[in-house]
């Protein structure tokens, strides 16, 4: 018997999982600390696993672990927000005009398809929902540039920090319109062919990202 398409995760992973999704959505508060002890009995895991995951966490930029004293929530800082914006902002926009040379006419149909489900999550007021639709959007545009560096960094870049900082700009009143509008603008410098006006677009889309979440949410 031949099995495929079967993911296997290990508890690490498992554990990874459930603690970013609470410090993303912002569930464990900045500053706030991770005490192993509690967090084995809470989630009904040993200490191994748990310490493995801290340390990636760590080197996504989520928590700090201060010897003898503990692991802490990270906050963000400015400089985290425009150092990460300028490093993803570059990368993408790179990834976006070489996948103008490779992009297929479906997968120019699944974006556009996408744009429309995230307006349809914007006039149901489902913030994780756009999300979701939005990785898959950028996702696409990254994969087609046929760049496995590009696509591994940008993939490592995307998680941690950018994931908080994306959280918060999606929950915020204003992001959501503004950020669909800049994907149609996309799709339609990428049915034009247009690497420039894509790769500046992406620059201006991540651009905007940063610039609202320093204005609005980190004062």
């Amino acid at each position: 018997m031949v099995f495929t398409n079967i993911e296997f995760r290990s508890l690490t992973d498992q554990v990874y999982e459930y603690l970013s999704e609470l410090i993303i959505e912002g569930k464990i508060k900045p500053g706030e600390k991770l005490v192993e002890k509690d967090l084995s009995q809470k989630i009904s895991v040993s200490r191994s696993p748990l310490r493995e995951c801290f340390r990636i966490l760590e080197s996504e930029g989520l928590i700090t672990i201060h010897p003898r004293k503990g692991a802490y929530v990270t906050d963000i800082s400015t400089k985290d927000v425009e150092d990460v914006s300028l490093v993803r902002g570059t990368l993408e926009a790179l990834a976006a005009k070489l996948a103008v040379q490779n992009i297929t006419e479906k997968e120019i149909a699944v974006l556009n398809d996408l744009v429309t489900k995230m307006d349809e999550a914007i006039t149901r007021g489902e913030a994780k929902s756009f999300y979701e639709f939005n990785t898959l959007f950028h996702n696409i545009i990254i994969k087609a540039s046929n760049n496995e560096v590009l696509e591994k960094t940008l993939k490592t870049l995307r998680k941690g920090i950018w994931l908080r900082i994306t959280f918060l700009y999606f929950y915020s009143p204003l992001a959501l319109n503004l950020s669909n509008g800049n994907h149609k603008g996309i799709v339609e410098a990428f049915i034009r062919k247009d690497p420039v006006t894509v790769g500046r677009l992406i620059e201006e889309h991540i651009d905007q990202t940063k610039k609202h979440v320093l204005s609005h949410l980190l004062v």
